[in-house]
């Protein structure tokens, strides 16, 4: 059973080590005796690495971070210690307490696990035998660390190991990353340059003149996930900015011809280009091109040029 709470233990210690094994989890007793029953309900939990990003992606399912929040992906090796098998699935991994913040509930959740060759997460695994796999949690955008205690089935503060990874997570490569712990809801990017804008990379390639004194800026697409990635103008709203003018984009997203067969669907590694069309005023000069999506209100501006 998967279960992730908070608990304020200001000054708690943190001894716990990433990469270093640690039994979690409760067996049977009888009582006044010493004999141990095992349930199910164990396991060796090694933490191997942390990381916050906007979005990942499993063959299941695209996860994308909510409005003024990040992901936090742990990747990690579950052992089984007992003398029977135990399952490892989605909703059996193992769970979190937050430590040393004034998170309510809302505030994390547990968005889902995978193998670590990010396939469907099902496993029982015999005695001895263990699997790498990878969890997903949703945290605020911007926290102060990231410490938290891991267990299975049953919280017991005493027991749990606890672990601080503030400073050890891996370094980030998305354009809201203000650190590799915090994000922010807005970005600048160059002419050229790709960014990340939730699930997909986006590249702006330039602007040209078209018909009835109107301008496009083409836009590179291209889906880094697993999973199909959907695009359409209707995803975000595409504006051209002068000094304090703003002129919105033609309401449509006009694919190149040789991608007319995407159906809105970028494929896993694929890529498409198109182009948003302008129809500003005639003294208008457009400096720079701005997207923002309208579910989670990520905005990325680009520079046009002088």
């Amino acid at each position: 059973m998967l279960s992730l709470g908070l608990v304020a233990i200001l000054g708690a210690q943190i001894p716990a080590q990433i990469g270093k094994p640690y039994l979690i989890g409760t067996v049977g007793r009888t009582k006044g005796e010493k004999q141990v029953s095992e349930l199910g309900n164990s396991r060796v939990v090694t933490i191997k690495s942390a990381r916050a990003a906007i979005a990942f992606g499993t063959k299941k399912e695209t996860i994308v971070a909510g409005e003024g929040k990040k992901l936090v992906i742990l990747e990690a090796n579950i052992r089984n210690p007992e003398k029977k098998p135990i399952s490892v699935t989605e909703s059996q991994t193992f769970g979190l307490r937050v430590y040393d913040t004034k998170f309510t509930a809302n505030d994390v959740q547990y968005r889902g696990a995978a193998a670590k060759d990010l396939s469907l997460l099902s496993k029982t695994l015999k005695p001895g035998e263990s699997i790498d796999i990878v969890t997903i949690y949703e945290f605020p955008a911007k926290t102060p660390h990231l410490r938290f205690g891991i267990f299975y089935h049953t919280y017991i503060r005493s027991q749990a190991p606890k672990i601080d990874l503030t400073a050890q997570l891996t370094p980030p490569a998305s354009v809201f990353a203000e650190s590799a712990m915090n994000y922010v809801p807005t970005a600048e990017a160059s002419l050229g340059a790709r960014f990340d804008l939730d699930d997909l990379q986006f590249k702006v390639l330039g602007q040209r003149k078209i018909e009835q004194d109107g301008i496009a800026v083409r836009v590179e697409i291209s889906n880094p996930m697993p999973r199909p990635g959907r695009w359409g103008w209707q995803y975000a709203t595409a504006a051209m900015l002068s000094g304090a003018t703003t002129v919105n984009s033609y309401p449509e997203f006009y694919i190149d011809p040789q991608f007319q067969t995407w159906g809105n669907e970028i494929r896993p590694g694929a890529t498409v280009v198109g182009e948003y069309r302008f129809y500003p005023p005639a003294s208008f000069s457009a400096k720079q091109f701005r997207l923002q999506m309208n579910g989670t209100k990520r905005t990325v501006t680009v520079g046009l040029g002088p």
